[in-house]
């Protein structure tokens, strides 16, 4: 999980929350709680794919669409974080030293990697934007009761 892929979710809920209005990069940032440069930069790339509309020129912005509210997660997790290109190193050791372990970890590392990638995209398989906003307006309903 990472920032971008908390951004695209919420921005997604709140914009299948409130479908049938639109909102500018402003009012949406400040709505949603962003940076207006991190929700561009975002919803750029949501744009691009099709999950939300851009209405350009005065009275536009960004508003959902019939896609919007069965977006699987598991595909926002493929796009903003296993797509995302990973500059840093993560692996530790050396395929050359003369430590067992050094040679080996980053091999067992990685298989442990590529099983918790498998087990995030089945876990958000079966979750959608509309399940999302379910359970947060859910939550609303749960924390006045206590």
């Amino acid at each position: 999980m990472n920032l971008e892929f908390n951004i695209a979710v919420h921005v997604l809920t709140f914009l299948t929350k409130h479908k049938d209005q639109h909102f500018n990069s402003q009012d949406l940032a400040q709505l949603t709680c962003l940076n207006p440069v991190q929700l561009r930069r975002v919803t750029t790339i949501l744009n691009h794919h099709d999950y939300i509309d851009t209405l350009r020129g005065k009275g536009g912005g960004y508003r959902a669409n019939d896609r919007t509210p069965s977006i699987k997660l598991s595909i926002l997790y493929q796009l903003f974080v296993l797509d995302k290109a990973n500059t840093q190193r993560i692996f530790t050791g050396n395929e050359q030293s003369h430590c067992k372990i050094s040679r080996n970890i980053a091999h067992t590392m990685n298989r442990y990697k590529e099983q918790e990638i498998a087990l995030a995209l089945d876990f958000y398989s079966n979750l959608t934007i509309n399940d999302v906003l379910k359970e947060t307006l859910q939550e609303e309903t749960t924390n006045d009761t206590l």
